[in-house]
């Protein structure tokens, strides 16, 4: 904690008297009786679909979880796939997925999930007409076979070892694929209600394969101001903000009567991206130099108050894949210093020895970050300008290549072909094809794109070992500068009980929920 920070007196009774002016109208949510929900807040309005084979955004994609189970999950403890709606996947071939579904799950209106809504779903996602952005992930399917009611053959066009962690997309009924209708799922909780753009209800699904859940409703409400839902957990009005509170906040909430606040080891992987088709930063001699000027302990300790770990790679340290011997860039200035000499930008006496460009989104969290960062580039000589957007502007330059660097995060790289998104030569951006990946630096390196090819098709023994080398690799070439791997924090009503936030910060432990007796 700070000096002059007290927690408690951080929120002043005045705020907290303001609390019932928050929201003015009632919602479905407030009609259910305490005890029988759990408010849970999102930092963002909820906009979009829920539909899983439509969207990619990340706070809806929580919700998804709870409604829509796969034939595989991810939401595991250690992030590998495991069968969900699948009893058994055996593999005759490595390009061949033999499927037996289990006998007790059911859709949300008591339907057994059947071989035929496991392939309509699959086949939608693959029909262009639909515009999945998921289609290209199983695109790859060469045929589907229904085997009978709770038996299907998934065919490839070739190998492609993650496609285990693809099966994790939520299944639908073939009639709603079919014909259209509300969205149902075989997850542990149903849709009950929706009010746009601000709460959304769920429902237990009494008969989830697992078991049903404890809880008999969770209400998702969007409240966009932080102090607002911090107020709301205070007076009594949500029960569960998860990583949706500044650290120094959730700090100051672990000593207030009535609430409890959890951290579990994350995989959220935050990185500063540089272009390589920047003279300046073509210089891996450059891009070390900045690696070494900045202090990531000191930012972790003060600023995350300790709740997260530094980051080698996009690969945290608890991750079947990682490599511990990839190489490291210590805080150390006077390195960073003499890095920067010996690429041709001396110390001067009239202005820094060069200028750079950083691009973050508006968070304040973040920006303040920024700034901590520019202090430090400062020390060695280095003018960083630090210029905010909204989210949408920020991932539209980015993807142009309208940036010298910028700073963002990946939310889940669990599985280790996710490398192939962000580093593969393939996946440069163009203008004609703005979505074609996520290497929007322009990073190149032949050898990186034939481990990455080895690691899709390699057997599951091996994959390892292939992507311990693309990680050697990306940390001696230098494209990203790794920062940290933030934890999961959770602020929650002290009565809330058995809940366990997953290192992906899916909400899927929900279902195991309850309120202590």
């Amino acid at each position: 904690m700070t000096a002059g920070v007290d927690r408690r007196t951080f929120l002043s009774l005045p705020l907290l008297a303001a609390l019932p002016a928050c929201r003015d109208t009632r919602t479905p949510g407030d009609a259910i009786p305490r005890r029988e929900r759990v408010v849970v807040l999102f930092p963002e309005q909820l906009r979009g679909t829920l539909d899983p084979r439509l969207n990619t955004r990340a706070w809806p994609g929580k919700l998804i979880h709870l409604v829509f189970d796969g034939l595989t999950t991810v939401n595991t403890p250690g992030l590998r796939p495991a069968p969900a709606l699948a009893a058994a996947i055996d593999q005759p071939t490595p390009d061949t997925y033999d499927i037996r579904l289990r006998p007790d799950a059911r859709f949300h209106d008591g339907q057994p999930v059947r071989a035929r809504d496991v392939a309509a779903t699959l086949e939608s996602v693959r029909d262009p007409a639909l515009g999945s952005p998921l289609r290209t992930s199983h695109e790859r399917l060469k045929r589907i076979d229904t085997l009978g009611d709770d038996r299907l053959r998934l065919t490839l066009h070739e190998p492609h070892a993650p496609y285990l962690s693809d099966l994790s997309l939520g299944i639908l009924p073939a009639r709603t694929v079919e014909s259209g209708g509300p969205l149902i799922g075989a997850g542990p909780f149903r849709l009950h209600s929706r009010t746009d753009p601000g709460e959304v209800v769920l429902a237990r699904h009494d008969q989830y394969w697992r078991g049903a859940p404890r809880l008999p409703w969770v209400v998702v409400r969007a409240v966009t101001d932080q102090n607002t839902r911090l107020l709301a957990l205070l007076g009594g009005a949500a029960d569960v903000v998860q990583n949706a509170v500044s650290p120094r906040l959730a700090d100051a909430m672990r000593d207030r009567p009535g609430l409890a606040v959890d951290t579990f080891p994350g995989v959220a992987y935050a990185y500063i991206c540089f272009n390589l088709r920047d003279p300046l930063l073509a210089d891996v001699r450059v891009r070390q130099a900045l690696a070494h000027a900045i202090d990531r302990e000191g930012l972790i300790t003060h600023k995350f108050r300790g709740v997260a770990r530094p980051a080698t790679g996009m690969l945290p340290a608890s991750h079947w894949a990682y490599a511990p011997d990839a190489r490291r860039y210590p805080y150390d200035p006077a390195k960073a210093r003499a890095l920067l000499d010996a690429a041709g930008y001396p110390a001067r006496p009239d202005g820094p020895r060069l200028r750079l460009g950083l691009k973050v989104n508006t968070d304040k969290f973040r920006r303040n970050i920024a700034r901590v960062i520019a202090h430090d580039l400062a020390q060695v000589g280095v003018d960083l300008k630090v210029d905010a957007f909204e989210v949408g502007t920020l991932l539209s330059d980015v993807k142009s290549g309208n940036f010298q660097s910028y700073m963002l995060q990946w939310g889940d790289p669990s599985e280790p072909h996710f490398y192939n998104w962000i580093f593969h030569s393939d996946r440069v951006p163009t203008p004609a094809q703005p979505n074609r990946g996520g290497n929007r630096g322009a990073y190149r390196s032949p050898q990186v794109d034939a481990l990455i090819d080895a690691g899709r098709v390699a057997p599951a023994a091996k994959r390892a070992a292939i992507y311990q080398q693309v990680q050697r690799h990306v940390a001696d070439d230098l494209p990203y500068l790794s920062l940290w791997h933030e934890d999961v924090v959770v602020v929650r009503r002290e009565g809330l009980v058995d809940y366990t936030a997953l290192p992906n910060a899916s909400l899927y432990g929900l279902w195991r929920a309850r309120w202590a007796t």
